[in-house]
């Protein structure tokens, strides 16, 4: 009977096929059998229905002429589950606020991501902002708020890029690229249903304080909700929350960091300067920035502070000399969320590992029952280890057979 369901185990958790771009040719029960062969994350095999858990991972070789070869695994892989993806829907609020700068810049030659903006609202839900306290200048602008999020995934940055997007523009243009399973429909910040539909005049000026852009206050006409229809986990109502699988995170961040593997029309259209920003905020400590709010305060804004995956948000983890961790976060309601591209060129390895873990598993969805420390957090960071470690090894095999 055990051995009947292992299998069973096992075609539930094996790889799927390989979307456009990537190669097919992969390991069958790859992550099932690293997993099943470490003492702590053999302990979450029996445990990964309850807790949710989807992986997804590819190690990225390079051919001699230095083109990627995606080696594709996945673990529980579910597009139709949902989990709250809580701050992972700040990368495509980023990406697409970038982009639509980079499209009003062909009628505005003087709008960009550092003009000084004003947020004319009037509300609890959409405030009256004029300030920024984090920034640097303390000056409202979209790259301070693009930095802010990418180190240390704040939360009232990412409010004012939803007030500068807008439901309506957010839903059409992720729809257009074939994102049509994503949904943003909500700051992080207590609004109602209604509020989350509405988003406040907003002007941006050039260096010469000049008006450049104006934005007047909009309400989404669409109404939005989960695409899954009625969800309900751990006693809660996700209906009407954000959604975004970990499918399509995952592409869209494969999509900057290595474009040529995903389908142009599912691409951002971001320019250089854009591109660079993201390579490097996405692996810089807050505290190595230019942020002194993040500086002065180290003790909360750790070096680990959003690295879940290989690190375990452990300030005290040690470092990996050579490596840089892109990723981008998600942490709420008892789940915790990692998307990461990994590399080292001192050692050869490349590749992009994707999780997610419900702490609280099925037992209600309360504070009491979040099980970060306990379970999330640990999990996370043995993966980063246990898969890290195997594309090391496969990197030293790549070499051995060269030579």
């Amino acid at each position: 009977m055990k051995k009947i369901v292992v299998i069973l185990y096992m075609l539930l958790w094996a790889g799927t096929a390989s979307r456009a771009g990537e190669e097919a040719r992969q390991e069958p029960f790859l992550l099932y059998r690293l997993m099943q062969q470490d003492d702590v994350l053999s302990r979450y095999l029996l445990e990964a229905a309850d807790l949710d858990i989807q992986i997804l991972f590819t190690r990225i070789c390079r051919d001699s002429s230095g083109e990627p070869v995606l080696y594709r695994h996945t673990f529980r892989l579910d597009e139709k589950a949902y989990f709250n993806p809580a701050s992972l829907v700040k990368w495509p609020l980023i990406l697409l606020t970038m982009e639509k700068v980079n499209e009003l810049r062909g009628d505005i030659p003087a709008i960009s991501l550092d003009n000084r903006m004003e947020f004319l609202g009037h509300t609890p839900c959409m405030p009256r902002t004029t300030e920024d306290p984090l920034a640097p200048d303390r000056v409202p602008r979209l790259s301070n708020y693009i930095k802010e999020m990418l180190l240390a995934s704040d939360d009232n940055a990412y409010n004012r890029l939803y007030d500068f997007l807008g439901q309506e523009y957010i839903h059409r243009r992720l729809t257009e690229k074939g994102y049509d399973g994503v949904r943003v429909i909500a700051r992080f910040a207590p609004c109602s249903y209604e509020e989350n539909r509405r988003t406040p005049p907003i002007r941006l000026y050039d260096d010469a304080d000049r008006l450049v852009y104006s934005q007047p206050e909009q309400v989404s006409q669409q109404p939005l909700s989960n695409p899954l229809g009625k969800v309900v986990m751990g006693g809660r109502d996700y209906s009407r929350f954000n959604r975004l699988s970990l499918e399509d995170m995952y592409e869209m961040m494969l999509g900057v960091f290595i474009p040529q593997t995903v389908p142009e029309a599912r691409r951002f259209a971001l320019s250089e300067a854009d591109t660079g920003l993201l390579r490097n905020y996405t692996a810089m400590y807050p505290g190595d920035s230019e942020f002194g709010a993040f500086r002065d305060n180290a003790r909360f804004y750790h070096r680990h502070l959003k690295k879940y995956l290989l690190y375990g948000r452990d300030p005290e983890a040690t470092d990996i000399p050579g490596l840089r961790i892109h990723n981008m976060v998600g942490e709420s309601h008892g789940t915790l969320a990692d998307v990461a591209y990994f590399v080292n060129p001192e050692e050869g390895v490349e590749f992009m590992l994707a999780a997610v873990i419900n702490t609280c598993g099925k037992k209600e969805i309360t504070y009491a029952n979040y099980r970060y420390q306990q379970i999330g957090y640990p999990f996370l960071q043995r993966l980063g280890e246990c898969v890290y470690r195997y594309c090391r090894q496969q990197t030293y095999n790549s070499f051995l057979r060269k030579r």
